[in-house]
């Protein structure tokens, strides 16, 4: 975060965003998935989770990005996985589609929905698959 904008955010009094982990509202679902780490230097660089038929989430750091390291998270849980293998993305987020589509991932269904009653974002969803 630019030094700018740090000031910025810090002058606002904003509560704060990020929550420890055990705190986090989808806690539960994380752990129930098998979850890969990838390493670069010692530093975690990105994680991966799935359960059988489902890649759930995937996450590279930025400074870690663009170094192949979500294709090798991908490439390990792809080995375990039996087919079919679906995921959901964003359907605005056209970089993560592109990598997924590199692996034989197409788009089966799209929906768009509100988050929550609490919380009425508007958002689009795709449903990709790996026969």
């Amino acid at each position: 975060m630019d030094r700018a904008r740090k000031q910025e955010l810090q002058s606002e009094d904003l509560e704060e965003v990020f929550l420890p982990l055990r705190d986090a509202p989808y806690l539960d679902y994380f752990l129930s998935c098998k979850i890969y780490v990838a390493f670069e230097d010692g530093v975690l660089a990105g994680f991966i989770g799935f359960r059988p038929g489902n890649l759930n989430f995937i996450y590279v750091d930025p400074t870690h990005q663009n170094k192949g390291i979500a294709t090798e998270l991908i490439e390990k849980v792809l080995t375990e996985l039996e087919r079919p293998v679906r995921l959901e993305v964003f359907t605005d987020n056209e970089r993560a589609k592109a990598l997924y589509r590199k692996f034989g991932f197409e788009r089966v269904n799209t929906i768009t929905e509100k988050w929550s009653d609490e919380f009425p974002v508007v958002f689009s969803q795709d449903t990709m698959e790996l026969r």
